[in-house]
């Protein structure tokens, strides 16, 4: 696959030798330092006992890189932040797909890896652009067109001036774009060209996916997604046949019983679901009416839309050494536990290679969940066999077993709904010590990410019918 390049600047630096080995030192001693504040990001205490490895690792993970292997992939992963700004609210499909459209998108890309594409650095006044093309396809006909156009301060022309389009939330390659002329379109590709840093990280100049949009939310895609991350889930725990389980002595982790696939499932999709677009759907409430099920339902079958267009790649380009990154949403501290509890698995030692191969990421999530659960049952060996161990182990991976062992060790597990429990608590005349306790602490820490995971993961079991998928919603039975 070749793309058209930007020629980086080859001077030689004008330092001299002696400020070089200041400026190295200073930034060695920089580095060190950032490394030290980062590595006391709250997490188990097991999880802390491994991050000194992380440092020692990062220079021989760089070597490991093989450029000839990532010379013979078309699409590349790609170091970037998550956009901090919250998703708008997505529609349903404007209309229905008459052509199959896993082909079409497949056809569209492959038309793509023949077209260039390139990024021109800013100078003075004049701020930076890249170039982009868009693959569009009419979803009656099967037609299929390249558009040519330009991203500039975060805003999209395209150089077709007959091409009506709108930009619902820009995000680089994962922008969501509705064409509304011509009629029955959709973007079902982006070539998206790199600054020259992300250049020389990926070793090429662009990347092609598909970016969501409300066009592609049909059937066929939805499906598609569900089959496909369902079948990496199976095969990941059969190839976890022979890897002990920590929660469930004596049993492996493909048969210990504290998860199903579709746990497995719910827990991927509550992971990727954006938190700011959920609260603002579910407002603290438990029974959702018609309105809020629909948008609900619309945010996942978003996930299962992108995964079943883009397939391998769903999610592999998003993320950094320093945050949650990929399928899974892994962190490095995350994955060295895994790494040194679970040698079995065959977990890849390269972070960014475990991370963006759905079965390595699905297969260290297993395992990690398998850890905090094992954890969790010493400060309350009531959750195991409660049919609450998802809950618990899915808390303590998104956000760190603290809260989630203070809960269970002082108010057992039905704080596990934490909206069903403070709605409870507050309806009642008197509490209890214990109860005004508890009722303080939901309500202190409603809005962390740790209480609004367990809301999702909630939401998204009431809503399972409409989800695809068949596992029977579980509610607290208590302590």
């Amino acid at each position: 696959m070749q793309f058209g390049g930007v020629l980086l600047n080859q001077r030689k630096p004008r330092f001299q030798p002696r400020f070089l080995k200041s400026f190295a030192f200073l930034l060695a001693l920089f580095l060190a330092c950032s490394e030290g504040i980062w590595a006391k990001t709250p997490a188990s205490s097991s999880r802390a006992a491994t991050e000194s490895t992380l440092t020692s690792n990062a220079s021989s993970k760089k070597k490991l890189r093989k450029s000839s292997s990532r010379r013979s992939r078309r699409h590349r992963r790609l170091k970037i932040s998550r956009s901090l700004k919250p998703m708008p609210p997505l529609s349903e499909a404007p209309f229905s797909a008459d052509v199959p459209l896993l082909s079409l998108i497949e056809e569209a890309k492959s038309q793509l890896e023949k077209k260039a594409v390139r990024y021109f650095a800013g100078s003075g006044k004049s701020p930076s652009r890249r170039d982009v093309k868009l693959a569009l396809a009419h979803f009656k006909t099967s037609e299929l067109q390249i558009l040519s156009g330009v991203e500039q301060e975060r805003k999209l022309t395209l150089e077709d001036p007959s091409i009506r389009y709108e930009v619902d939330w820009w995000n680089g390659f994962n922008s969501s774009i509705n064409i509304i002329d011509p009629p029955y379109s959709g973007v079902v590709a982006m070539l998206y060209a790199l600054e020259p840093d992300r250049q020389r990280f990926l070793g090429q100049d662009a990347i092609i996916y598909t970016p969501y949009s409300s066009a592609l939310l049909q059937t066929e895609l939805v499906e598609a997604g569900k089959n496909y991350l369902m079948e990496k889930i199976r095969q990941a725990r059969q190839e976890l046949g022979r890897v002990p389980s920590r929660a469930f002595p004596g049993m492996s982790l493909a048969t210990a019983p504290g998860f199903s696939d579709e746990d497995y499932f719910n827990l991927i999709v509550t992971e990727q679901m954006d938190p700011g677009r959920f609260r603002s759907i579910a407002a603290g409430c438990w029974e959702f009416n018609e309105q809020q099920q629909s948008e609900l339902k619309r945010l996942a079958e978003r996930i299962l839309v992108i995964i079943g267009a883009n397939q391998e790649d769903a999610y592999s380009f998003t993320g950094n050494y320093a945050s949650a990154r990929g399928l899974t949403q892994f962190t490095p501290i995350g994955m060295s536990v895994v790494w040194s509890g679970y040698p079995e698995a065959g977990i890849p030692r390269d972070f960014r290679e475990a991370t963006s191969q759905h079965l390595n990421a699905i297969k260290a999530e297993i395992c990690l969940l398998d850890h905090d659960l094992a954890g969790l049952a010493t400060s309350h060996s009531a959750l195991i066999g409660s049919r609450m161990e998802m809950y618990a182990a899915g808390a303590a991976y998104n956000g760190g077993p603290k809260r989630v062992r203070y809960g269970l060790e002082n108010f057992g597990l039905t704080w596990l709904h934490p909206v069903s429990r403070l709605a409870e608590l507050e309806g009642r005349g008197a509490l209890n010590v214990s109860e005004k306790k508890e009722y303080l602490w939901l309500k202190r820490n409603r809005s962390h990410e740790t209480f609004v995971y367990l809301n999702k993961i909630h939401a998204i079991q009431r809503s399972q019918d409409k989800l695809s998928a068949n596992r029977s919603t579980v509610t607290p039975t208590g302590n």
